[in-house]
């Protein structure tokens, strides 16, 4: 799946809780930490995106409500053709 719209997908749906700008941030620089490079991203590398993205959301947003978000990053993920 691309990356790009993978990460568009995390963006859209981070965005109301750590601001646009914030959450591509968040998603570029975990994809780094990550080693996720070039222009496709494999069901492994999304589904530790998404750990770390929801890791780092419990400080925003706490447990509970990151599971939630969590949940929605997967199936906006999914969407996209990749992990569920």
């Amino acid at each position: 799946m691309s990356k790009n719209e993978v990460l568009d997908a995390l963006v859209v749906v981070l965005a109301p809780y750590l601001g646009e700008t914030m959450a591509r941030a968040s998603a570029r620089t975990h994809c780094e930490k990550l080693a996720i490079q070039g222009d496709e991203i494999t069901t492994p590398q999304a589904d530790a995106l998404l750990g770390k993205l929801s890791s780092g959301l419990n400080v925003f947003i706490g447990r509970e409500r990151t599971a939630l978000v969590l949940q929605e990053m997967k199936t906006a993920v999914a969407a996209r053709g990749g992990a569920s």
